[in-house]
């Protein structure tokens, strides 16, 4: 039996996918499945991070509550920064895939959601939390599956500002590629420049990219993909092998530390921030920091 007294729905009504429509039919498979005294809320979000001021707001009671995100990888990037914005909090997460990657769900889903939710099938799971500063301030983040520097949010930064078809995607994809250099980072107080940086704990990132045959979200480490700095030609080659052969991790690591040079871009989760300039970066496993049904 569920042991949860409140679930509640979160998704976005703006979304091109299929959301609020997810949202609502696991609302009404769940009523059917739970007990009475369990109550089943539809939350729609109405700005970009509301979702995450929701499951932050759930985070603050008492209340043993399920916050389930309708969304792709970023909507569920929001939630969980909420859930773990309190410590010691009585919130549970979980994604209904409904977006473009959904990368996270693929990579840990059930056989079943509504059947997992009812029996209360809850487990504890690492995520990857980011510390460095934002904006002149201190700034912390989570990720549930990847946290990318240099290519990664170059790309996804562009692809959400671009007014995506079905016609232009692979075009912009390309044109994005070839655009991009590098990014420049200090490692152990030495000069790095790398095309791609990531650090994940799931096997597979946007859908084709294959990562890692070791990777896991219990071992309380993260795997490393590194690319240094190198022409298009090559790096073309490079994630041609990512999309079909597959990669295997340079390493699997509990933390890693970097500081910027100028302001880089950071993707979590597909989700794109900035980090300040000549700021110290950590990398870090949070082993088994967050519960959830998935």
């Amino acid at each position: 039996m569920s042991n949860v007294s409140h679930v509640v729905i979160i998704y976005n009504p703006n979304s091109t996918g299929d959301g609020k429509s997810n949202a609502q039919s696991l609302q009404q498979e769940l009523v059917k499945v739970l007990p009475g005294s369990v109550k089943v809320a539809l939350k729609k979000t109405d700005y970009a991070g509301h979702a995450e001021k929701i499951a932050a707001s759930y985070a603050r009671k008492e209340t043993p509550t399920l916050v389930v995100s309708s969304s792709g990888d970023g909507g569920y990037n929001e939630v969980i920064n909420g859930a773990l914005s309190v410590s010691g909090s009585r919130v549970a997460t979980s994604v209904l895939p409904s977006g473009n990657a959904n990368d996270h769900h693929r990579a840990v889903a059930g056989a079943n959601l509504v059947q997992d939710i009812a029996a209360g099938n809850f487990r504890m799971i690492d995520v990857i939390r980011v510390s460095a500063s934002v904006g002149g301030k201190p700034w912390t983040r989570y990720a549930h599956s990847y946290i990318g520097i240099g290519l990664s949010p170059a790309i996804g930064r562009q692809l959400t500002e671009a007014k995506l078809n079905i016609f232009n995607e692979k075009w912009l994809l390309l044109k994005f590629f070839f655009a991009f250099t590098h990014i420049s980072i200090l490692v152990d107080n030495h000069k790095v420049r790398y095309s791609s940086l990531v650090f994940s704990n799931v096997d597979t990132m946007s859908k084709v990219i294959k990562l890692s045959d070791n990777a896991s979200l219990r071992d309380g480490k993260f795997e490393i993909n590194a690319i240094k700095h190198q022409n298009k030609l090559k790096l073309g080659f490079y994630l041609v092998q990512a999309a079909t052969k597959g990669l295997s991790e340079q390493s699997s690591q509990k933390s890693f530390t970097f500081t910027t040079i100028r302001p880089t871009a950071v993707q979590l989760d597909g989700e794109v921030f900035t980090l300040d300039g000549h700021t110290d970066v950590i990398i870090e496993s949070s082993k088994r920091a967050l519960r959830c049904i998935v």
